[in-house]
């Protein structure tokens, strides 16, 4: 049930900033909640110590960030599978490292969010420029646009602690329903490769 909870406050999330986007006439990048719920989803861990992994089994995680994804394929207009397999490949690599390092506080869990941002921009963008023949991209016009990326990375820094403390209350409110202890960012990692970070 966490899987779905984390799916629809992404379709929830995508949908309202958009709207408001387009409501506000914003012509600013938007930030990419889908991106903080992928660092959300990676970095929050069970209270128990012998515990090292994601809260979600990777398998249910990945299929979570794969439609996350989708979702934004299908808001953003992009070929279909794009941003599915950005989502994706962000999520893995966010997982691998959440085992070398302790992403806790809010500035730092808002970097991380703008480095998975750019993270699955740069994959999108890799992606589009190898297909940009068959799709009928100019593939001037993606190299052109890519300098703007670094403003989409920064409105989800910004927009992060906001999207984090919707989820942690949203995640809350079910365990509570359930009587379960709501996981914590952190948790047991190896010793030698923890690294320390700065609380906010």
């Amino acid at each position: 049930m966490r899987a779905v909870l984390y799916t629809l406050l992404g379709w929830l999330l995508l949908a309202s900033v958009a709207g408001l986007g387009h409501s506000f006439g914003l012509t600013v990048m938007l930030p990419s909640t889908s991106a903080v719920l992928l660092v959300h989803l990676a970095f929050t861990r069970d209270h128990a110590p012998h515990t090292a992994g994601p809260e979600l089994a990777l398998p249910l995680g990945l299929a979570v960030a794969i439609t996350l994804g989708y979702l934004e394929d299908l808001h953003q207009g992009t070929p279909i599978g794009a941003l599915s397999l950005a989502h994706g490949v962000a999520y893995l690599l966010a997982v691998w490292a959440g085992t070398r390092i302790a992403v806790e506080g809010a500035i730092v869990r808002a970097l991380a969010a703008g480095v998975v941002t750019a993270l699955v921009d740069l994959l999108t963008f890799a992606e589009l420029m190898l297909l940009a023949d068959r799709l009928g991209i100019a593939s001037g016009a993606l190299v052109r646009a890519l300098p703007m990326l670094r403003w989409h990375a920064l409105a989800t820094v910004l927009a992060a602690p906001a999207v984090w403390l919707l989820a942690d209350v949203v995640l809350g409110l079910w365990d509570r329903l359930l009587g379960r202890n709501r996981p914590s960012t952190g948790g047991a990692r190896r010793p030698l490769a923890t690294a320390t970070w700065y609380r906010s």
